[in-house]
């Protein structure tokens, strides 16, 4: 995936003057930074500024243009990243998440220990990457935290509309991922090597979590078979009706008075919220800024880390 956004900015650095200087005219939300030797050092997420023109604002008796950040999320990242998210939605009048929930279910608080055998996935997971959950680290009970996705049974509802299932869902990633490399479409993925393998299993815990989020880093950057999958015309529950759901959710604030709205959803959601912005509501993509939500360096020795 080539990058169109040429800044650098990483969290937690500067962040509000790198969207200040930023263009962003054909943005994309996911991406990995290399190093002048093409080395892994990021896997990073883009906050992207849309904005009405002023002659809309001034139509509609608005003092200033609504201002909409698409904020892409990786589900799980570091502190770091999380806490540089919580620090930067406290200065939206609404930040618009996703969660499949009835409307008034209550998110945990940030910290807690998730019950049950999803719960002790969830915390293998985190200990083999060295990474953290989303809904562990985001504080989902601020007041300015607005609900803006389907319900269990709207999902339902909507999947049996379009005669889909989980198992026909994955049946199109599957065959979209085969189409594209049937197609000979570039990758940037590079060959494991035995010397991966043998440090993923023996090396030590810094080692094998960084190597294993390079190698998770370089699937989940080709955002390409994921949107061919599940977005464009065909549409489908778990991108298109969901984002829907999303910028009714948008319209209602704009139109209770609301000017600063961050929508905080998936990466894989963000093109189509992009397109739909500027279509459905005449915003255009004015900035951008990126954070650093995996870090894919070599580790430090380990005579270092004592």
């Amino acid at each position: 995936m080539s990058s169109r956004i040429a800044s650098r900015c990483v969290a937690p650095v500067a962040l509000l003057a790198c969207l200040a200087a930023t263009a962003a005219d054909d943005p994309i939300f996911l991406r990995i930074s290399r190093d002048e030797a093409e080395r892994p050092v990021s896997l990073d997420t883009a906050i992207v500024s849309y904005a009405e023109p002023a002659a809309v604002s001034r139509r509609d008796a608005r003092r200033m243009p609504v201002q909409v950040d698409l904020v892409a999320a990786v589900h799980l990242g570091s502190r770091d990243y999380y806490e540089t998210l919580d620090r930067l939605f406290r200065d939206y009048d609404a930040v618009l998440y996703e969660l499949v929930a009835p409307p008034k279910a209550r998110v945990p608080k940030p910290g807690r220990k998730p019950a049950g055998a999803i719960g002790a996935a969830q915390q293998g997971m985190t200990r083999m990457l060295g990474l953290e959950f989303q809904l562990d680290s985001i504080d989902y009970t601020a007041p300015n935290f607005v609900h803006a996705d389907l319900s269990p049974r709207e999902f339902d509802a909507a999947m049996a509309k379009r005669g889909e299932s989980w198992w026909g869902i994955f049946a199109r990633l599957m065959a979209e991922a085969a189409a594209r490399a049937d197609g000979g479409a570039a990758t940037d993925v590079p060959p494991m090597t035995w010397g991966d393998m043998f440090s993923m299993v023996f090396g030590a815990d810094a080692d094998r979590q960084v190597r294993l989020r390079r190698l998770m880093a370089e699937q989940f950057s080709d955002m390409d078979v994921l949107t061919a999958a599940f977005g464009g015309e065909r549409g489908s529950t778990l991108i298109t009706d969901r984002n829907t759901a999303a910028l009714d959710v948008l319209r209602g604030r704009i139109a209770a008075g609301d000017g600063r709205i961050a929508i905080f959803y998936g990466a894989a959601h963000m093109d189509d919220f992009d397109r739909r912005l500027r279509d459905d509501f005449g915003l255009q993509p004015r900035d951008a800024a990126w954070l650093e939500a995996w870090d894919l360096r070599d580790p430090a020795p380990a005579a270092a880390r004592r």
